[in-house]
């Protein structure tokens, strides 16, 4: 599989027609861009550690497997956002706003990208990055703002594996995360793989996929699991893995215990059912991020149905949270259930419980308040753009959103894909 681009390929996303892609299996994105991309939610929302049960078990039965998420970038309990949002305000962190490749070791506002697919934050407040079309990770240093790359040397293909994670080579990463102690995972897209960056060696290796594209492997060992275009992944503190395997249309859980990798959510055939259900028994629709709350709900971004989900892991049943399913922008101010979304790809949980979502093309960051279930726009005009830099986010524009996370003081950092940058919503404390 190859992709050849232009530098007038993606953004806008929806102007696409320049884009040659060499694989039937990638139909979506000439339709919508490139929704194949990642979410990294490393930050920890809720300390109560959380018993994990398989959905497919016909009753509750607890295991030593956790996917509580407590730990990485603990927010303060003060942090977050007023019921309407109205005071935050919004600035780049990273990006000129330019398409391509300037180099590193400069400030991170003066650097290019091609594409910020995702976004993850480690708990000394490091920003990452899934450069997607550059076909590198690169680290934003949250002590002097200066960029570096982390993983690829730019060049689209597959090698690396044993040396270091700059000399290998990656194919348009569209997801990363951190884990507990510094190690950098990777959402090595259409290599259909997920690779590890060692913190300490910067030895970079497969962790799950064979590189096959395929959907063999479920209740395997990870390494042997066979991986259509991954794109979101989470990973909790103590090391279970969470995967939107977009393409399969499945999300998949790799506990860390025992190495094996079995689907949480999808049948692998595209489309929407299942509410109500067991999630193994639902049907999804290129899903492209997932995010835990440490209660043991699973949320998922259903992109191609225009939804959110959640996944109870201790009853194994699947229900939508936002979106009705019709594609379009509305129900503000109403509950989540009730409100128009257009291909969500990021979703987030912020230190409340609260639901974050990327509503990529309305060009909006929503929230759905745990407590009440009402959805409001938290960053976004709605239009699609890039002015407002430095001002309220309720005005400022977006082009195409699609990661998201949290850093340590509860604010929202964003992957806003369409204008090469990343932004950070700064949060509003109560």
């Amino acid at each position: 599989m190859k992709i050849e681009r232009s530098c007038d390929s993606f953004m806008g996303l929806q102007n696409v027609a320049v884009i040659t892609i060499l694989s039937v299996s990638l139909a979506m994105v000439v339709a919508i861009g490139f929704p194949l991309r990642a979410v990294a939610q490393d930050f920890a929302m809720v300390p109560t550690p959380t018993e994990f049960v398989h959905p497919n078990a016909a009753a509750p039965v607890a295991t030593s497997v956790s996917l509580d998420v407590a730990g990485l970038n603990r927010v303060p309990a003060s942090a977050g956002y007023s019921a309407s949002a109205s005071h935050a305000s919004i600035f780049t962190v990273a990006g000129t706003g330019n398409l391509g490749f300037n180099g590193d070791g400069v400030l991170a506002t003066t650097a290019h990208f091609w594409f910020a697919a995702a976004v993850a934050v480690d708990v000394e407040g490091n920003v990452f990055v899934a450069d997607s079309f550059n076909n590198r990770i690169r680290r934003v240093d949250a002590r002097t703002g200066v960029i570096t790359t982390v993983a690829g040397i730019g060049h689209q293909g597959f090698s690396g594996d044993g040396g270091l994670a700059t000399e290998a080579s990656l194919d348009s990463p569209g997801g990363v995360a951190v884990d507990a102690t510094g190690n950098i995972l990777i959402a090595d897209t259409f290599n259909h793989r997920i690779r590890i960056v060692d913190h300490r060696t910067g030895i970079i290796s497969t962790f799950v996929g064979s590189g096959n594209k395929g959907s063999a492997g479920d209740d395997g060992l990870e390494i042997r699991a066979q991986l259509s275009e991954p794109t979101g992944i989470y990973v909790d503190p103590t090391g279970n893995l969470l995967i939107a395997d977009t393409a399969n249309h499945r999300v998949l859980l790799v506990e860390k215990a025992t190495s094996v990798i079995s689907t949480l959510a999808g049948t692998g055939i595209p489309g929407f059912s299942g509410d109500g259900g067991i999630g193994s028994a639902a049907q999804l629709n290129g899903p492209t991020a997932v995010a835990a709350d440490g209660h043991g709900q699973v949320l998922i971004a259903d992109t191609f149905n225009n939804r959110v989900r959640r996944l109870d892991t201790r009853t194994g049943t699947i229900t939508t949270i936002a979106g009705t399913g019709a594609q379009g922008f509305g129900g503000d101010g109403d509950f989540a259930s009730k409100a128009e979304l257009t291909e969500p790809s990021g979703v987030a949980v912020d230190a409340k419980g609260n639901i974050l979502i990327a509503d990529t093309f309305n060009n909006r960051i929503r929230r759905i308040d745990r407590l009440s279930g009402i959805i409001i726009t938290v960053a976004g005009a709605g239009t699609r753009g890039s002015s407002g830099d430095g001002a309220m986010a309720l005005s400022a524009e977006l082009n195409n959103p699609v990661g998201l996370t949290q850093d340590a003081f509860g604010n929202i950092v964003v992957a806003d894909a369409g204008n090469h940058r990343v932004l950070r919503v700064i949060a509003e404390a109560q």
